[in-house]
């Protein structure tokens, strides 16, 4: 073939994004999660909205289209260091085949980033389309484009879809089928190269057989209801071609190395791909259709000569296409991750744009902890509560446990108590009801709702007083005028009257039966209440005790002292314990290694926000800060076997001193005076209650009695005056005149 063939190349069609707005997402987060003033990145979180608006709008007809998209890209992925994937935020990208649909919605931070490396392979595959390739550099430029485009399709597989963490797109299921398309139009471009430049026949047939294997592997790759027909017709007829190109090319080095029998098998097979070519035709772009018409044409004009040789002259035998040795491969091209992608940091050396308000040389948010090292320190603070409230804590409230169960199965301090001094519990009942005015105010206050019950019972007597007054007058008056005293009698007007105030008498008088019962609590329990209104040293004296003499006086008083001191080296165990469980809660207070973390963060990324950090690689970090609560865990650990030695004796010498205390009768006498203080403290404070509600029971009375007394006077003040009217009206003339 004397001049280099031209066949056109598939552009990835540049993905659309739908509308979105960072700033409310990204403000709203920096308030809530890192507890910052939103204010200051107001003006990043603009400037970022501007700049993609801006660079999705860019095409490669935009001289600075690629770079402005790169330069967004960049941001994005130094974003992606300063805030977590998952921002609970709906980012749209539309089909890359039908842009009319709805968007595609991901809550993924990553979402966004694939989808904008998708839109640049798209731009490089456009520049790679668009390159003069009868040139040998516009050869070179398309084949470093598609490479290049290649290489972004590539990254978004390895190294962005997984951490999507959501199931991808469609058009993320035609990443692994493009990569094979673009590396086989940059092997078409090496291909073209190899021509122009008349490279042997078997270099030629190696390059080419390659690029059908790239086309063919986009076709395996993928459903072709996913893609638009006239791609599934041009890959098609370009794998067929090449494969025809491929073995037209070795039946020429077949014939310059005289092997005529193989020439002609491989000029067979170039015809039967060619043809397949053909099929497409009417799909296919007209200079690519004169390309496979020329290619037919010189394998038909070869096979007719080869074969008219080779049955005349040199008669060798045509072997079957499974005797050919298959034609080597040459791979000359690989997906080229672009520079920007890798290196997020190469536009810090792009030429500047003085004019440019969104051209920038510097990362937004630069300012903000990175999310990374938020992580470390959530995962840090973790660790460290555990030991503090596990660790730390728990053990120490274990340790409190332990001791209380002991102390209470033993009824210490009660049980040591209650032979030589007062329970505390006692002391402070005792302190209580002196405090609340001791057996005196129990009699001042039953003294006080007596005078209350009577004045009821007074009032409501002087209510009914005044109607029985009333009702004679009206009965004599009555008696007296005859058939002049036309009214009511008091008796039927009364009648409520009479019976509110009988209820009134009722109520009051089970009142007072309840009075009375008070009161033979406060008699009952008196001595003991007024034992409980002294003194505790009063209280102590009064209460029978071991005598002096007693054989095991002395013995007893020991074993008292010893289990008592014992008892203090456990509290004052307990209260260095729990000083060091303040000292714990108080360093985890104040403990904040954000600095540290942001320093080691540093030391492992070296500023770059492409390399992803685990909490995993802080541990160096966390070891060295847990070891300040690490030494107060042990502290308290140092407690336990001395806390469990400590209960063991106190329990043995409690034993002994059971024994020589029982049957003691002076002191099961002192014990059950003071379990009847005991008791009479509860009594007392069930009188108290008793009596504090029977004052406030006759207060509200009072009210309610005082208000039917003054409806009774009232009724029979009434009925009084209306007896002088109607005494007047009945004059001696009027009752003669009658009689007459």
């Amino acid at each position: 073939m004397e001049s280099p063939p031209h066949t056109l190349f598939l552009s990835i069609p540049l993905k659309k994004a739908d509308k979105i707005k960072w700033t409310p997402v990204l403000l709203a987060y920096i308030i809530m999660s890192y507890a910052e003033e939103g204010k200051k990145y107001e003006a990043d979180c603009e400037l970022l909205d501007a700049m993609r608006e801006h660079a999705l709008k860019q095409t490669t007809e935009d001289a600075l289209g690629l770079e402005d998209l790169s330069i967004y890209f960049n941001q994005l992925t130094f974003l992606g260091s300063r805030f977590p994937l998952n921002l609970n935020f709906h980012i749209g990208w539309f089909p890359i085949f039908r842009p009319k649909q709805k968007p595609e919605i991901i809550s993924n931070f990553n979402y966004e980033k694939c989808c904008v490396l998708y839109r640049i392979a798209g731009m490089y595959s456009e520049l790679g389309c668009s390159q003069n390739t009868v040139s040998t550099e516009g050869t070179r430029r398309a084949c470093q484009y598609f490479q290049n485009a290649a290489g972004c399709l590539q990254y978004i597989q390895s190294d962005i879809l997984p951490d999507l963490r959501a199931k991808a797109p469609q058009d993320f299921e035609l990443l692994e089928p493009l990569v094979s398309l673009m590396m086989a139009q940059a092997h078409e471009c090496i291909w073209q190269k190899a021509v122009m430049e008349h490279m042997k026949h078997g270099t030629v047939a190696r390059l080419a057989v390659k690029v059908a294997d790239l086309y063919e592997a986009f076709l395996s790759n993928i459903h072709k209801n996913m893609i638009p027909d006239d791609w599934s017709h041009n890959v098609e007829a370009k794998a067929n071609y090449f494969q025809a190109v491929a073995q037209y090319q070795k039946a020429n080095e077949a014939i310059s190395n005289g092997r005529y029998g193989e020439e002609i098998a491989r000029l067979r097979l170039a015809k039967t791909s060619n043809t397949a070519a053909l099929t497409h035709t009417k799909a296919l772009h007209p200079s690519f259709v004169d390309q496979l018409t020329a290619l037919d044409q010189s394998i038909d004009r070869d096979l007719i000569r080869a074969e008219k040789d080779n049955d005349l002259v040199y008669m060798e035998t045509v072997p079957e296409p499974s005797q050919l040795a298959p034609i080597l491969r040459s791979d000359m091209v690989k997906p080229t991750v672009p520079n920007f992608v890798t290196h997020p940091n190469y536009w810090l050396v792009l030429a500047d744009r003085p004019n440019d308000p969104l051209f920038i040389k510097r990362p937004l948010f630069d300012k903000l902890v990175p999310f990374a090292v938020h992580q470390a320190i959530s995962v840090f603070a973790d660790k460290k509560d555990y030991i503090v409230k596990v660790d730390i804590v728990g053990k120490n409230q274990e340790l409190n446990a332990d001791q209380q169960r002991c102390l209470d199965e033993l009824n210490i301090p009660y049980a040591l108590d209650v032979i030589d001094t007062l329970p505390a519990q006692l002391i402070d009942h005792a302190e209580e009801v002196q405090h609340e005015g001791g057996i005196q105010s129990l009699h001042d206050m039953l003294y006080k709702i007596q005078n209350m019950s009577n004045k009821t019972l007074k009032l409501i007597e002087d209510g009914f007083n005044a109607l029985e007054e009333e009702n004679e007058q009206d009965a004599t008056l009555s008696r007296q005028y005859g058939k002049l005293w036309n009214r009511p009698p008091s008796r039927t007007l009364t009648h409520e009257l009479l019976t509110l105030g009988t209820q009134y008498n009722d109520t009051v008088q089970a009142a007072q039966k309840a009075d009375r019962i008070v009161q033979a609590k406060v008699n009952n329990w008196g001595k003991a209440i007024a034992m409980l209104s002294r003194s505790a040293s009063e209280i102590k004296t009064h209460l029978p005790s071991l005598p002096y003499d007693d054989e095991y006086h002395a013995e007893i008083h020991e074993l008292l002292d010893n289990i008592r001191s014992k008892l203090d080296l456990l509290k004052a165990a307990s209260d260095e314990r729990a000083r060091l469980e303040t000292e714990a809660k108080t360093l985890a207070e104040n403990d904040d290694i954000s600095e540290v973390l942001l320093s080691k963060a540093n030391e492992l990324t070296k500023g770059s926000p492409v390399i992803k950090l685990e909490p995993e690689q802080f541990a160096s970090v966390f070891d060295q800060h847990l070891q300040a609560y690490k030494r107060i865990q042990e502290q308290i650990l140092t407690y336990v076997d001395p806390q469990n030695d400590l209960l063991q004796s106190i329990t043995d010498l409690h034993g002994q001193l059971t024994l020589l205390t029982a049957n003691k009768s002076p002191l099961i006498k002192r014990e059950k005076a003071i379990s009847n203080l005991e008791s009479a403290f509860t009594k007392f404070k069930e009188i108290r209650t008793n009596l504090v509600e029977g004052i406030k029971f006759y207060s509200n009375y009072t009210d309610t009695i005082s208000q039917f007394r003054d409806d009774c006077l009232e009724f029979a003040i009434s009925r009084k005056l209306e007896a002088a009217d109607l005494s007047r009206d009945a004059n001696p003339t009027r009752l003669l005149l009658l009689k007459k």
